[in-house]
């Protein structure tokens, strides 16, 4: 074995080893800080297959956005393996627009993977870089979906997640929890759920040490625009 083949190879063994001492070692994990806000549920329900109760969504008309405040909206998630980790986003912004017909509401999600927060600024860093979200050449994950359906537990929005150069189209479950009025006055909605998805599916390198299954949950208080 040639004496560069030999260095190669040891960096390669080094940089695994750094990735993977990142997520094992317990350096905190990140910590909901929403505040939820009391809402009116729906007058109005509908049943899923399964007999659950639901909101319905048909009350809710016109545009609404996420409000840049933290407390008001987060996606999180975990990832398991030999050292859970948890972790959310710092920024990014929600757009729901409907008519009387929520089947076809319109639904964006656009995340800035460098806002990505686990409450260690290493793990930060690692994360945001190669083979992981590479943040450089992918400033953006993108959901979007112009389908609702109600499935066996809850609502359920079908759309397509880029990611990393990816599309691939995933199902998210949520709730509508109702409607009412943030602290400055205005109308809001307030939706919460999450999905499940393998990291390596969407662009991601499978690490030793470091789960693929990733959870992801979020809670949103979307205001009415004019």
């Amino acid at each position: 074995m040639s004496k560069l083949l030999k260095i190669g190879l040891a960096i390669a063994a080094f940089g695994l080893i750094a990735i993977g001492v990142v997520f094992i070692i317990p350096w905190g994990n990140a910590e909901s800080v929403v505040e939820k806000t009391e809402v009116d549920p729906s007058a109005e329900k509908v049943e899923t297959d399964n007999d659950i109760v639901l909101n319905d969504m048909s009350e809710i008309k016109g545009n609404w956005v996420s409000q840049d405040n933290r407390v008001t909206r987060q996606i999180m998630f975990h990832i398991t393996g030999p050292q859970d980790a948890t972790g959310r986003f710092k920024r990014f912004t929600i757009n729901f627009n409907s008519d009387s017909n929520y089947t076809k509401a319109s639904i964006s999600v656009v995340i800035d993977p460098l806002s990505v927060f686990t409450a260690n600024k290493m793990r930060d860093k690692s994360i945001k870089g190669e083979g992981f979200f590479e943040s450089k050449d992918f400033p953006e994950i993108v959901f979007n979906s112009n389908q609702i359906a109600i499935g066996d537990t809850s609502y359920v929005a079908l759309g397509t997640l880029s990611m990393l150069g990816v599309e691939k189209e995933i199902e998210v479950n949520f709730t509508y929890k109702g409607k009412g009025e943030s602290e400055e006055g205005r109308n809001i909605i307030i939706f919460q759920g999450g999905f499940t998805l393998d990291r390596t599916e969407h662009g991601m390198v499978a690490t030793t040490g470091i789960g693929n299954n990733v959870e992801v949950s979020f809670y949103a208080e979307l205001a009415e625009t004019k």
